[in-house]
């Protein structure tokens, strides 16, 4: 029994190893850039993984289902930043295999751009509320509807704060220009 245990574990390190950067970079994107709150949640995620991977039972790919993990671990921490009230939101199987693709364009063009040293500053900057509505309007591409179940707010109010996050990152981000 002990041999077929440390089988199944060296199996989750192989895992672990094969997803830990791209889930990194995921959540990393997604709570407005800050590498400890990146850090902290992947650990979270891939302890979550560990949990329940002697559970998994292959109905997804294993890339699908530690991304369904982290997307749920990253709704945590966006219910946990403005409200005990939230819904969560599933996610299909399609969408979690497809969405986050490495070999999609878009994304590398996103995370390329994203990794200026301009825009980190500018959105480091800005309040922790506005850094999350615009990622999640501008990088998780989410519709007002949908940021305003996962904070807790009417569209109307989270209409109201992306015109003021927007507003607030391109005085930063003219800030920065000024001071080159």
């Amino acid at each position: 029994m002990s041999f077929f245990k440390d089988e199944r574990e060296q199996k989750f390190i192989l895992v672990y190893q094969a997803y830990v950067d791209e889930i990194y970079q995921y959540a990393y994107l997604r709570t407005g850039m800050s590498h400890a709150t990146a850090e902290d949640i992947t650990q979270e995620i891939f302890m979550d993984a560990y949990k329940g991977f002697f559970g998994f039972k292959g109905l997804c790919s294993e890339r699908t289902w530690i991304f369904k993990i982290a997307r749920n671990k990253l709704n945590d921490f966006y219910r946990k930043q403005y409200s005990p009230k939230f819904e969560i939101i599933e996610m299909d199987d399609y969408l979690a295999e497809h969405m986050d693709d490495p070999a999609q364009d878009v994304q590398e063009i996103l995370v390329k751009s994203f990794e200026r040293e301009k825009v980190r500053d500018c959105l480091e900057a800005l309040s922790e509320q506005y850094r999350i509505v615009l990622v999640l309007k501008y990088i998780d591409e989410r519709t007002v509807k949908d940021i305003a179940v996962i904070v807790g707010k009417s569209p109307k109010a989270v209409e109201s704060i992306l015109q003021r996050a927007k507003k607030a990152f391109i005085k930063n981000y003219a800030k920065y220009e000024e001071g080159l």
